[in-house]
């Protein structure tokens, strides 16, 4: 069921929220801490203006609530407001067996919701908290804790799912917003949100829009397959926009989740994933290369390559593959084929290495230069081209090269005077669309493929790899296109 959070602070205000949260909501939780006076007349005309089902709170402040008066006081508010029989009542996991008793012996009808929070970690022994809470009767337990990095966040659903369908676990942060997203796949018989971004009541939490629009939180289910992308950072890609909107119009039961992961915790998330049921995986920077030693198997081009961008689990095994170097190479060759023609890549990190063995395997005359000469000499070597530093650019530009890729994050890579008029340029930047190295390209006159061309390519077989017979590719090729423009056209 998805929740949305009702904050008020007017009940005028509150009629209207509810109004507007009619289109997205199978509940709502009015949290009364946050209104400006808890007035029981008001509150009854508010609960008979809707049938839609409600959870009161009246959140203290050690529970990350708004209420400021005594314990005595709210206790005895709790007592008003429940005579008022909401469907559900969420009470602090701290509070009294006896005042448990007491509203449950009084309002048989009213559904409790006990709940912890926790706003500085995630508990080690979580499978103790629970079953102490349990101790105290209750319909539903609320279990709400902060992740401090994504591999708690991993670690709590993979526990969440393994308990039974009366816990509601919610990981707080940017770090644990992916637990709200994936709710419905590891159980949580509720999902909170926001009406507006700027209604939010937690950490991490999403709008109730964002999570029906872009994630389909209603078709989400324990049978839907898990697809995502990690890396560090994650949160410029456009991935999670386009690959929902395409897994909704091929009808697959999937989602795609983005996940802040560093090369350090790389062993153990591939652990947790294994726990849930992710089904692939996209990898971006810079994590490319040190994916490799925790795969199970590797394809013969990714291993050439020496760096993986796709994940496909099957059987409780990870496989590598690299789709970067024909994504680059496909939308290159739109322009004009690459055999014989001579190819400077700027950059010496996993995307650059599979575009330089994809071009050399298409016959194209390769020269890699990098901040780092050793680095690109390195990959030179391993890939029978050219290697120089940065500052050997000038060299490039006296030689002469027909296409030119930008494979760095660095918005202007080289000078403005090495850009050939006569060249072909290409940025790898998905977001934004307009780099400053293709303003300078076109400023020159020269002809520019965009990152987000590149994207739709490597995406394209990605979801090849992931959904092999069950989808029409080029198909997908083109929805992923006009979905990906759509969303670089925003920036």
């Amino acid at each position: 069921m998805l929740c949305v959070v009702i904050k008020g602070p007017s009940f005028q205000e509150a009629h209207q929220q509810i109004s507007e949260a009619l289109a997205y909501a199978d509940l709502v939780e009015l949290r009364l801490d946050c209104f400006e006076i808890l007035d029981l007349a008001a509150l009854k005309r508010l609960r008979s203006a809707f049938s839609l089902p409600m959870i009161f709170t009246l959140r203290s402040q050690m529970q990350g609530g708004n209420y400021t008066q005594s314990e005595e006081t709210r206790l005895a508010n709790i007592r008003l407001i429940a005579t008022l029989k909401p469907e559900y009542l969420d009470l602090e996991s701290h509070i009294t067996l006896q005042f448990i008793h007491e509203i449950s012996s009084q309002y048989p009808d009213i559904r409790l919701i006990l709940s912890y929070h926790n706003f500085s970690e995630t508990p080690e022994d979580l499978e103790g908290l629970y079953q102490k809470m349990q101790t105290r009767p209750a319909f539903f337990y609320k279990i709400v804790v902060t992740a401090q990095n994504s591999l708690d966040a991993m670690r709590f659903m993979c526990w969440a799912k393994k308990t039974d369908n009366k816990l509601i676990a919610i990981s707080m942060g940017s770090h644990g917003q992916v637990s709200r997203i994936l709710g419905p796949i590891i159980g949580c018989p509720i999902t909170y949100s926001a009406l507006e971004e700027n209604q939010i009541t937690a950490p991490g939490q999403l709008s109730a829009k964002m999570l029906i629009e872009r994630y389909h939180h209603h078709s989400l289910n324990s049978r839907t397959a898990i697809y995502g992308l990690i890396g560090d950072p994650v949160s410029q890609s456009i991935s999670d926009e386009t690959h929902n909107n395409l897994i909704a119009c091929l009808g697959l039961d999937a989602v795609y989740v983005k996940i802040q992961i560093s090369a350090s915790e790389l062993p153990e998330f591939l652990q947790f994933a294994k726990q849930l049921p992710f089904h692939g995986i996209s990898i971006t920077m810079p994590l490319k290369e040190h994916i490799i030693p925790f795969l199970d198997r590797i394809n013969a081009e990714a291993y050439d390559i020496g760096a993986v961008n796709t994940l496909v689990f099957e059987n409780d095994k990870v496989f590598g593959f690299n789709t970067d170097g024909i994504g680059a190479l496909d939308a290159l060759e739109q322009q004009c084929r690459v055999k014989g023609k001579h190819i400077v890549i700027v950059g010496a990190g996993g995307a650059a290495k599979a575009i330089a063995y994809e071009a050399i395997r298409r016959e194209g005359i390769v020269t890699i230069v990098n901040r780092d000469p050793e680095k690109a000499l390195q990959i030179a070597r391993s890939l029978g081209c050219i290697g120089k530093g940065l500052e050997s650019m000038a060299e490039c530009v006296d030689v002469g090269y027909d296409i030119l890729i930008n494979c760095t994050p660095v918005s202007e890579p080289i000078s403005f005077d090495h850009i050939l008029s006569e060249a072909i340029v290409m940025d790898i930047t998905t977001k934004p669309k307009e780099t400053v190295f293709l303003k300078h390209a076109v400023e020159k006159g020269c002809r520019v493929i965009y990152g987000y061309q590149m994207f739709v390519e490597q995406a394209a077989c990605q979801f090849n790899l992931w959904f092999k017979d069950r989808i029409d590719i080029q198909e997908s090729r083109k929805m992923l296109a006009e979905m990906s423009l759509a969303s670089v056209a925003l920036c």
